[in-house]
């Protein structure tokens, strides 16, 4: 009888499924609990991956899941009834999509996109709430995750109201450093190890890509930032952060 021979593909799923439950489980979400209370939860978690440009969900659809980012970058869109596009915030690795939605009962109000290759773990709006009854630990770090975004929001509102636009590039890109930010390779300023593009930088600050283009220009002139393949090293972050504050 001819051996049949191992399947590398499944393997290689069943690897990665390993590894991204492994990675969820250090989250603040679940790293409070026991390994037995852990085992009753890991059976609700699904693993999806998304390329570039994904969208993951979009404005306006039912909240049927809650999704924890294990690798790359998700942006959240908001699509206003005049047409244009506002760049809530960007998420990495460990963060949350969907919890308000989920909670309230009422669709996404934003749309989720991926701005490079990602993968996700869902847990369905129904699973999620069996978790939250058996085991508490699991709500509080909701709770303070939705916190953290309601801040996040009220800042952007407050900011769009009375900040300059320079203003509020810099405190956009000082944000990206925050979340992507890596040694530059040549050893000078940090890089923003996200693919941005000046549309994306107007969407997140609420101006024109003309007037994105104009300030990160002038940013780079006054040797502020410079680009490197793609990406934007950010050469003088206090000189950056002075700006985002009005100085």
């Amino acid at each position: 009888m001819k051996k049949t021979a191992p399947n590398r593909s499944s393997s290689r799923l069943e690897k990665m499924k390993r590894e991204m439950m492994k990675a969820v489980r250090t989250t603040p979400l679940f790293h409070s609990l026991s390994d037995e209370e852990w085992r009753d939860v890991v059976q609700y978690l699904h693993g999806h991956t998304y390329p570039e440009d994904a969208y993951l969900f979009f404005q306006g659809d039912p909240p049927d899941a809650l999704y924890i980012i294990w690798k790359g970058r998700v942006k959240l869109v908001r699509h206003t009834s005049q047409g244009r596009d506002v760049v809530v915030t960007v998420l990495g690795p460990g963060q949350l999509i969907g919890e308000m939605a989920i909670f309230d009962g009422r669709p996404y109000s934003m749309s989720a996109i991926a701005l490079e290759d990602t993968a996700v773990v869902t847990i369905s709006r129904h699973d999620l709430m069996a978790i939250i009854q058996r085991h508490p630990a699991v709500s509080f770090h909701v709770i303070l995750e939705l916190n953290r975004r309601l801040r996040l929001c009220t800042e952007l509102v407050r900011s769009l109201a009375v900040d300059r636009v320079e203003q509020r590039i810099a405190r956009a890109l000082l944000r990206l450093m925050d979340l992507g930010g890596t040694p530059a390779p040549e050893g000078e300023g940090i890089m923003i190890d996200i693919h941005l593009t000046r549309q994306d930088i107007a969407e997140m600050t609420g101006t024109t890509v003309e007037t994105a283009i104009r300030v990160m220009s002038r940013f780079r002139k006054e040797g502020l930032i410079r680009n490197y393949k793609g990406r934007t090293i950010l050469l003088d972050p206090e000189r950056l952060e002075k700006i985002a504050r009005g100085k």
